[in-house]
Order: structure tokens, then sequence, then C-alpha cells
């Protein structure tokens, strides 16, 4: 039978429990970089005359605004050029008299919807002709407007990290000073 020192299994013991409490205490908050800040009573005397390096804070995401929002412009400039090209094309095969004033963009449309008279000059597919100039009033008035909104609403991109793990375990990048790594945090 193996002879065990008693004292020597109990300061084991009270040393393994010191250990883990104090490494428990410092550990993170699962999902996030903030470290625990150590109690009041546990302040770190640097009689060494080292430097405290605190841990850097690394964000899951960083967020990054452009203007003008690219895409907006993009879909702005294609709605209102195709509408406006249909409604260019359409007062030049059109020998109406109102229909001319399809040849100003955004407007042009209400313009020749307000001086349209079918009385004077008969007019065929009424509803259809109304509806199309209805139509691309409103996609022109819409093109210019995003447009417009593009100069002044930014494009924002977020990019995420790479983090592994969930709400127990996580591991993110740790850059230091000189150093660069991973740290694992969570509950073990």
């Amino acid at each position: 039978m193996p002879h065990f020192n008693l004292r020597k299994l109990a300061a084991a013991g009270t040393l393994a429990v010191i250990a883990w409490t104090s490494v428990a205490g410092a550990q993170q908050q699962p999902g996030t970089n903030v470290p625990t800040p150590l109690p009041a009573n546990d302040s770190v005397s640097s009689a060494s005359g080292a430097p405290i390096v605190q841990e850097p804070v690394i964000d899951a995401s960083t967020q990054r605004s452009s203007l003008p929002n690219t895409p907006l412009l993009v879909t702005g400039t294609v709605v209102l050029g195709a509408t406006y090209g249909a409604s260019a094309i359409a007062a030049g095969l059109s020998n109406r008299d109102s229909d001319k004033e399809l040849y100003y963009p955004v407007v042009g449309p209400w313009m020749s919807l307000s001086e349209r008279d079918c009385d004077l000059e008969p007019c065929d597919r009424k509803t259809l002709g109304t509806v199309l100039l209805v139509g691309s009033g409103v996609l022109q008035g819409a093109g210019a407007l995003s447009m417009l909104l593009s100069l002044v609403i930014p494009r924002t991109t977020t990019r995420e990290w790479y983090l592994i793990g969930n709400e127990d375990v996580l591991v993110t990048p740790l850059v230091g000073a000189g150093e660069v790594g991973a740290v694992a945090v969570g509950r073990f």
C-alpha cells in the first residue's frame, strides 16, 4: 500500500484550489473580449518597474462608411436612365404635341399627362397611356431621388472577424507588444 504524506497532499490540494480560483476570477466573460477586472483587494503592485500591458480589445466587427453610396447611386442611375430613355424614345416616335414634353427628365411625364387632351386628338388606349406616363414619372422621380440620397446616406460596410466558438468557448485573435497569437476564453 503506497504511503501518502498527508501534509504534502493537503498542501498540494490547497495550492490547486488557490491557483484555480485566481485563474477563474481573471477569466473573461463568454462572448466578450474585455477581461474581467481584478477585485479591488487583489491589486497588482509594479514594484519591479515593469509596465503593465493591457490586453487589447478586438471588436468582433469593423464598420466603415463611404460617400457616395455607390450601390444606391448605380441603382438610381439605372432606374432613371432606363425610364427616361423609354420616355425619350416615345417622345421621338409620337406625333402628339403633348408627348414632346417627355424629353424633360423627371417632370416630362407629368407635364405630358397634364397637357394630354384626348377630346381634341383621339387617344389610342387612353388607360394604358396614362398608366405608362404615371409609372414613368414615378420611376424617374425614384431614380433621381436615390441618386441624390446616395450623396447624403453613407454606405456602411462591416468586416466580420472570423471567431471560433460559441457562448461557452471563444477563440479570438490576440495582438500584443511584439506578439501575435490566439486566446481561448470560456468555461472549460
